[in-house]
């Protein structure tokens, strides 16, 4: 019955409607654009002469080297969401 259960767990997906994705990818845009406004105005800045400037300097850019590559993923045709996950 265990392995029965387990079987259908991976059973409840379903197709991300245009319009989800759509709000994602704009949601995504919008951050990408705060976090690339913060870097730039750091950028500025030749001497990265402290730890915690240098850290907030990747910090950046694995930040939007993410939301990057879920931009990407996000314009897939097809993407499957679990269905449980959601809230109702």
């Amino acid at each position: 019955q265990e392995e029965e259960q387990n079987a259908n767990a991976g059973n409840n997906m379903r197709c991300l409607s245009d319009a989800e994705r759509t709000a994602m990818v704009e949601g995504l845009k919008a951050k990408w654009e705060k976090v690339n406004t913060d870097y730039q105005a750091s950028t500025h800045i030749t001497k990265l002469d402290t730890v915690g400037k240098v850290r907030r300097k990747e910090q950046y850019e694995a930040t939007l080297s993410q939301i990057e590559k879920d931009i990407e993923k996000l314009n897939r045709k097809y993407i499957f969401v679990d269905a449980d996950g959601m809230m109702s």
